[in-house]
């Protein structure tokens, strides 16, 4: 991400003399360190709604953030090729509400990707504490293939950072098995004619279900010229639906199921043309852990716990034209049916997407856009704006959701500032 040189170099010079030692001497000069300052605050003016449900969010305007954040970073030489690394990085998430959410959570300095590792040219690199998985990292579909960086290149999902996006958290359409795992590390090779691979395991220390709910990824990306490939795998060990929140009509609701798994396969593909045209397409395959109740029939007398797998498949396609310095950006995304769920029709939990977005770079710090999405959720389906979700059950508490059912629609102008 490029920086605002004048910013930069100011914190870059507090920063240092934080660093210096009691001699006046800088302790960043004599270790050949390099320290960064990045970040951007992005706001958007929308109007809202959720209608179909039970409970409706009736349409309202409102000022929503669009994943604000500010993070520190640093390079330490330990020799020619190996470096130390680390970083911090924390959300300026809902700003417009004094740093709370509808969930009545609020963000800390470290909350984003917050982690110290080593990096090599000729190994790759490691690190531990808390970072995306490379099911996001490596070949996440918030642009080229990696990362959160909507809105600075096209990608799989341009719309990244804005509520029109279609990817990246379990409440989206596609992408859903992107996390950010806390108590965690991390391997991304070199890249070696265009090929990269990594692999994330995140330890379940909690133990909250007395079974280890520990979760890892792997992932590889294939780049020539404008052509990027990627394929992911995240597996979540003794989770799957909650059988309860279902029966009682709340959706897909992932929780502690032991002896279940969740896992989460997907490809991805992004192409670049000459003409300043991206297209981007993606498909996975989630398959959910489940353990059934079997209740007495005409053919058996005896009842009990049945593990089951359900599969859903979802797909996303879009387009982005460059004319200078403005693009055109469109989405559409698709989530299947919940395959072998019982008690409700499979169609039932699908969902469909369909976003608009119209930006134009001011200069390298400012780029204003506007925006429409429509999300169509069938009676059991739940999918959600990509930030600042809607809530319409339960606001301000952390178990705040959305009603099933409720499709969400959202019309706004934005302004991103970098810095």
């Amino acid at each position: 991400m490029q920086k605002n040189g004048f910013t930069r170099k100011v914190l870059q010079s507090a920063i240092g003399l934080i660093c210096a030692s009691a001699a006046g001497t800088s302790m960043a000069a004599e270790l050949n360190q390099y320290v960064s300052v990045y970040g951007f605050i992005n706001g958007q003016i929308e109007s809202v709604e959720a209608k179909g449900g039970a409970t409706p969010y009736e349409r309202r305007g409102r000022i929503s953030d669009g994943n604000s954040r500010i993070g520190f970073t640093g390079k330490v030489a330990i020799n020619e090729d190996l470096k130390g690394i680390w970083q911090i990085e924390g959300g300026l998430n809902n700003f417009e509400q004094g740093g709370t959410n509808d969930n009545g959570q609020t963000a800390t300095l470290e909350s984003r990707n917050t982690f110290v590792g080593i990096d090599s040219q000729r190994f790759g690199r490691l690190v531990i504490g808390n970072s995306d998985s490379v099911y996001r990292s490596l070949v996440g579909s918030g642009g080229a293939l990696g990362g959160n960086l909507g809105m600075t290149v096209h990608g799989v999902d341009g719309f990244n950072n804005s509520s029109a996006q279609l990817s990246g958290n379990q409440d989206s359409i596609f992408s859903r098995g992107e996390s950010r795992m806390k108590n965690s590390v991390h391997y991304l090779s070199p890249e070696l004619y265009g090929i990269q691979a990594g692999a994330s395991y995140g330890f379940d220390e909690a133990r909250v279900s007395r079974s280890d709910r520990s979760r890892f990824s792997l992932a590889a990306r294939y780049k020539w010229e404008g052509l990027s490939i990627g394929v992911g795998y995240d597996r979540q060990s003794n989770t799957g639906i909650d059988t309860t929140q279902l029966q009682r009509g709340f959706g897909v609701i992932l929780n502690a199921q032991d002896g279940n798994a969740t896992t989460y396969t997907k490809l991805v593909a992004s192409y670049a043309l000459p003409t300043g045209t991206t297209l981007g397409a993606g498909y996975e395959t989630a398959r959910f852990g489940i353990s059934q109740f079997n209740n007495p029939s005409a053919s058996s007398i005896y009842t009990g716990n049945t593990d089951n797998t359900l599969k859903q498949n979802a797909f996303v396609l879009t387009v982005a034209q460059d004319f200078g310095q403005a693009s055109v950006l469109a989405g559409y995304g698709k989530l299947g049916g919940l395959k072998g769920v019982r008690q409700f029709a499979e169609s039932d939990f699908e969902a469909k997407q369909v976003s608009l977005m119209l930006r134009y770079k001011l200069n390298d710090m400012l780029t204003p856009y506007v925006y429409f999405t429509k999300i169509t959720n069938n009676a059991q389906a739940s999918i959600n704006l990509g930030q600042s979700p809607l809530k319409s059950n339960n606001l301000g508490t952390s178990s705040a959701f959305l009603a099933p059912g409720d499709s969400p629609r959202a019309i706004g102008v934005g302004m991103l500032a970098r810095f």
